[in-house]
């Protein structure tokens, strides 16, 4: 990796944290988002000791821990970094690299992929060249149902039935594959990335940054590797809403933290963290009162259900606003009834816009006080407008 890559990628690891304005910043990541509980319990009583006491959630259905020791090299904790492998969840190499987003909703009308998810991280692990991909590089399962479709990805299989479907780039090429030639075929893409990218200063973080389409050699080498392009769309499609789904319960985690007391009441077994800040627990719909009183919300009118924020002023240098108080506050007016949310609100304290929702929504850019805020979603109710990310238009 070359020396001006390594300081564009800023994705965080164990083994290299980002200095946050609150202290040390580690992100784990959960291919699939799947985990289980008592792993969750394990990572809240380390951030209990090491950190904030909050399991963070990120749009890549990871977990971050925030406000971690540094010392003046910059790493954690020897004590901490033992605290993370004994969970499990560190691989021995390739751990930054290992984002892979799934279809979370359980279907007998869609393929499971979570066969895929295993094997593809099995084969991310196993090669020496992909430890050099950018930390932020995506990697995506989407079972048909269009929900992972529509978030950020590099490289994408979208189900079209339970034997064939679609690998797909960012930059917009797609192939018609076997289901069981996917994993292979995106390691191969992931591959020929890497090779490229390195050839570059600064080495781009994403396909699209390097331009596969406008490179006839890539593109000819394409071609007799995987075969022509297909002319089949990806189908996009939409988050799901928290709620039951079947005997199961997706719940949604207020601004993504999770605290010691949502832990706990987990019941044991396998959760699934999704990339919108929800967990889909398995029989959860028969205990919906005990995750309401922990604070998860549950129903997609709650004021919670629909309102996201960037970590702000706590733990970011670019920005002084309090956009964790400043949604506190939109979300107890919504509660009181000053405002009516039915569309998604997005605070952030800069124009960066760190842990946006895809798709359309209200897009607040430093608001100074909660009554900017409401003015911007009112003013685009009664104006008959989109949400704010369609149109580029910004609330401040």
């Amino acid at each position: 990796m070359s020396p001006s890559d390594a300081s564009a990628d800023g994705s965080p690891g164990l083994t290299r944290p980002y200095r946050a304005r609150d202290g040390g910043l580690v992100r784990l990541r959960i291919p699939g988002g799947r985990v289980t509980s008592q792993v969750l319990r394990q990572l809240s009583d380390i951030s209990t000791q090491f950190a904030d006491g909050l399991l963070q959630l990120t749009i890549r259905g990871n977990i971050q821990l925030r406000s971690m020791g540094l010392d003046p090299h910059g790493s954690i904790s020897a004590d901490a970094i033992n605290a993370f492998i004994a969970t499990g969840v560190v691989p021995r190499s390739h751990e930054r690299v290992r984002s892979i987003l799934c279809s979370p909703l359980p279907s007998p009308k869609r393929p499971d992929l979570w066969p895929m998810v295993e094997e593809l991280d099995a084969a991310i692990q196993a090669d020496p060249q992909l430890e050099d991909l950018p930390g932020s590089f995506v990697w995506a399962f989407d079972n048909g149902r269009g929900d992972i479709a529509t978030e950020r990805w590099d490289l994408l299989y979208q189900a079209v039935t339970a034997s064939a479907g679609i690998v797909a780039t960012n930059t917009g090429e797609t192939w018609d594959v076997l289901a069981r030639q996917a994993v292979e075929t995106m390691i191969w893409l992931a591959r020929e990335f890497s090779r490229l990218r390195l050839k570059e200063d600064p080495a781009p973080l994403h396909p699209y940054r390097l331009g596969f389409r406008s490179r006839s050699k890539f593109g000819a080498k394409l071609s007799v590797q995987l075969g022509p392009g297909t002319s089949r769309p990806i189908h996009r499609g939409h988050r799901p809403h928290v709620g039951p789904v079947g005997e199961d319960l997706l719940v949604g985690v207020p601004l993504g933290l999770l605290t010691p007391e949502m832990v706990d009441v987990l019941p044991r077994g396998e959760v699934t963290i999704t990339p919108w800040r929800q967990l889909l627990v398995a029989g959860g719909m028969y205990d919906m009162a005990s995750f309401r009183a922990a604070g998860f919300a549950i129903d997609p009118a709650e004021p919670w259900a629909h309102v996201s924020a960037c970590p702000g002023a706590i733990g970011c240098v670019r920005t002084e606003v309090d956009t964790l108080a400043m949604a506190e506050r939109l979300v107890n007016a919504a509660t009181d009834g000053e405002v009516i949310l039915t569309e998604d609100v997005h605070i952030s304290g800069c124009e960066h816009r760190c842990g946006a929702p895809r798709g359309t929504y209200v897009d607040v850019v430093a608001p100074q006080h909660v009554v900017s805020v409401i003015d911007a979603i009112e003013e685009r109710r009664l104006m008959g407008m989109g949400p704010g990310e369609a149109n580029g238009e910004t609330a401040r």
